[in-house]
């Protein structure tokens, strides 16, 4: 039996096909599913093309599973709902797993074993499971929250270049950096460009590798929204240790989200330096996001083995 691990984040929909020992063979991405920017017919849409590329080119064969990790499977009844019924809908008899890609990609770092997993893409969050039990913090979205995520990342260096700009700050490398790659030819251009290219939190997380060389060239600021954005992740796994490992003397700590891959992992450098909790051993993922729903389904059908 293979299986098809689909993880739809808020950027883009990765399709995999796993063999029956959960070995990668074939992958592809298509546009985000997310329900909240591409509605129904969108996220339908963008299943039912995955699942063709499964059945044409991916090699998948003819008994095979689902598993759907989406992004926007959250608490909101209605497009919980709304979901539930897409994915029903295009499965076609094929055994699956609904769950939201915060508790998949955590899934998929532990290994189907306890701990905390600390998430910073283009949001952020933290999952804690512990048996049955589950604890969750952040998450509440670029309008409330995402502190540490790329797209806050990118916010906090556009604010940094507009202070460096007018002198608030001293001039440095996220003020060349941020002219260049963005081709300003004025500065005050840069006001045009976030009602426009800027204005989705997409385009805006993609801002938060400047942040990285900046840092690396020295910038202050630039090191000071690392450490911050370091600093929001430890507090969201710290809140969970206390509270759903309050005794514990190791809690096996996971990160996923394309962040922690910035600068040759930097922010993870600086979580190892005494961000996180003493109970924390901090561990890379067992497997990608795309694997974590597939895991729990196979677990269901066929076991660890």
């Amino acid at each position: 039996m293979r299986w098809l691990g689909i993880d739809g984040g808020g950027t883009k929909t990765t399709f995999s096909v796993f063999d029956k020992r959960m070995n990668r063979v074939a992958t592809t991405e298509l546009p985000t599913c997310h329900i909240g920017q591409v509605g129904e017919k969108g996220l339908r849409d963008i299943l039912l093309a995955g699942m063709r590329w499964a059945e044409k080119d991916g090699g998948i064969g003819a008994d095979w599973g689902v598993g759907f990790g989406l992004a926007g499977y959250g608490n909101e009844p209605i497009s919980r709902a709304t979901i539930e019924s897409v994915c029903a809908g295009v499965v076609h008899g094929h055994p699956y797993v609904l769950m939201s890609d915060l508790k998949a990609g955590c899934v998929a770092a532990l290994g189907l074993e306890d701990g905390v997993v600390m998430v910073a893409g283009t949001g952020s969050a933290a999952l804690g499971i512990r048996g049955d039990r589950e604890l969750r913090c952040g998450g509440w979205g670029f309008q409330i929250g995402d502190e540490g995520s790329g797209w806050w990342m990118g916010c906090r260096i556009l604010e940094a270049f507009s202070r460096e700009s007018d002198g608030r700050l001293p001039r440095g490398a996220i003020y060349r950096i941020v002219r260049e790659r963005l081709g300003l030819k004025n500065d005050y251009d840069l006001i045009a460009l976030r009602r426009t290219m800027l204005s989705g939190r997409t385009e805006v997380a993609a801002l938060a590798p400047m942040v990285f060389e900046a840092a690396v060239d020295g910038d202050y600021e630039a090191s000071r929204i690392l450490r911050d954005a370091a600093a929001a992740d430890a507090e969201m796994a710290s809140t969970i240790v206390s509270r759903l490992f309050p005794a514990a003397s190791e809690v096996k700590t996971s990160y996923i989200g394309g962040t922690f891959k910035g600068g040759n992992g930097a922010l993870l450098g600086l979580l190892g330096d005494g961000m996180l909790p003493q109970p924390c051993k901090l561990v890379p993922p067992a497997f990608g996001p795309d694997a974590g729903a597939c895991l729990v389904l196979r677990r269901s059908i066929v076991g660890r083995g």
